[in-house]
């Protein structure tokens, strides 16, 4: 079997992957660039800001089902050398050294993000919408990308080091229900949420030890472990205001998470499995990954140094939900039916476990209505080194977008790609 194979799925699905949260849960909205507040409309106003829900030409009904919206970024290797990663059997013995020292010694590793709203329905000034999401990343250290490769050797045994591989997930639920209402030229809105959490995940390699066959180390097992909190509840509330003070101009302004009480449940589960040679070399994922979960115990507060720092990182975020975020923005329709949007969003207070991948996002947009499709187009930036370069397309009921993603610099530089996809419909009528 190829050995990446068998580790790659040990060091980084035993945790799991995914997390990007800067991608917007609407393929519209993802088409111009995250530019969209001053755009959406029905339901998708859930997503943006609720008070569009007041605002005048909404439509008397509109509904999506289901919503997808996928991210990924590597960081460390490239795409191309990510390939060469899996495919690792048809290089040569140098070509295979040049890709272990390719990797920086923060590691190499992946990002991932799914943001899925099932159903969102709205009639009339009402809205509500239940929708899943996971998200989170996994690094692998340069040691741990050479004992795949090249296999145990004895030469490079002091340089064995495993530090620097960890992972994390968080995962959860969300039912919500949006209201908005004109209050003379201003509509107003807010949108309640309740949250079900479903797991807070940290993992790490966590433990190291040479093997010796009678005076000669033949051998490395690495430990990983992986502390997950299962459960919990919470609300959030989110306000909003808009209006639209000539025609075909809509401004707006909301503030996400004014209050939020997500909060995962303390009884923490605790996992490990340990990997030698004949993981590395020959291991079947799937019995690596029965072993790992069939550990699983509760965690009784005892281990070693390294496993309670990973508790006590864990235990740091249960109670910090979806951190409040400021959005504002707007959107003008030109009388050849394009329309221009812009829009700032910015994180407020401390990161969390479902932070965007960016604290702050300025947006711009422009969407085309043609007599069969409507197109989109976007650029976002964090201000710094984050852009990204999008794009959309409605037909008929199918909406899609996607969209570049990069980030950072040098050996923090990240890639990836963003989709979305939906199915959606509304009325052909609108509100006065």
């Amino acid at each position: 079997m190829n050995k990446y194979v068998a580790c790659a799925v040990a060091a980084t699905v035993l945790a799991a992957t995914p997390a990007v949260a800067q991608i917007p849960s609407t393929s519209r909205a993802l088409g111009m660039g995250g530019a969209y507040m001053g755009v959406a409309r029905g339901q998708e106003s859930l997503y943006q800001n609720p008070a569009n829900l007041g605002l005048p030409n909404s439509p008397h009904w509109s509904v999506a089902f289901p919503t997808l919206a996928i991210g990924a970024q590597s960081f460390g290797l490239t795409t191309g050398q990510f390939v060469d990663l899996i495919q690792y059997n048809d290089l040569d013995e140098d070509e295979r050294q040049a890709l272990v020292d390719d990797v920086p010694a923060s590691g190499t590793g992946v990002q991932g993000y799914l943001r899925a709203p099932l159903v969102s329905m709205q009639v009339r000034r009402v809205a509500f919408g239940l929708s899943y999401g996971i998200q989170g990343e996994h690094t692998i250290n340069r040691s741990l990308v050479d004992l795949v490769v090249n296999g145990f050797q004895q030469s490079k045994l002091a340089s064995y080091n495993i530090q620097d591989t960890e992972g994390s997930r968080a995962s959860f639920w969300d039912f919500h229900a949006g209201y908005g209402r004109r209050v003379g030229p201003v509509a107003l809105g807010a949108t309640g949420h309740y949250f079900l959490p479903r797991d807070l995940t940290r993992s790490a390699f966590t433990g190291q030890r040479t093997v010796f066959t009678g005076p000669v180390p033949s051998d490395v097992e690495v430990t990983y472990t992986g502390l997950q909190a299962k459960g919990g509840n919470g609300f959030g509330l989110d306000l909003g205001a808009a209006m639209e003070p000539i025609p075909g101009l809509t401004l707006g302004v909301a503030v996400d998470n004014v209050v939020n009480t997500m909060k995962w449940n303390d009884d923490l589960r605790i996992r490990t499995v340990t990997l030698n040679s004949a993981d590395y070399e020959n291991g079947d994922p799937q019995e690596i990954l029965d072993r790992y979960d069939q550990s699983e115990t509760e965690f009784t507060g005892t281990g070693s140094p390294t496993v309670l720092a990973l508790a006590e990182s864990l235990r740091g975020d249960l109670d910090r939900g979806l951190p409040a975020t400021l959005r504002v923005g707007g959107a003008y329709v030109l009388p050849t039916r394009t329309t221009i949007g812009a829009q700032y969003q910015s994180e407020l207070g401390d990161a969390s476990p479902v932070s965007a991948l960016w604290r702050n996002q300025l947006s711009l947009g422009v969407q085309q209505k043609l007599p069969i499709v409507t197109l989109r187009a976007g650029v976002a930036t964090d201000g710094e080194s984050g852009s990204m370069l999008s794009g959309g397309i409605s037909l008929g009921p199918i909406q899609f977008g996607i969209a570049r993603l990069h980030t950072g610099k040098n050996d923090d530089e990240r890639n990836g790609w963003v989709s979305t996809i939906s199915l959606s419909g509304r009325s052909d009528t609108t509100m006065p």
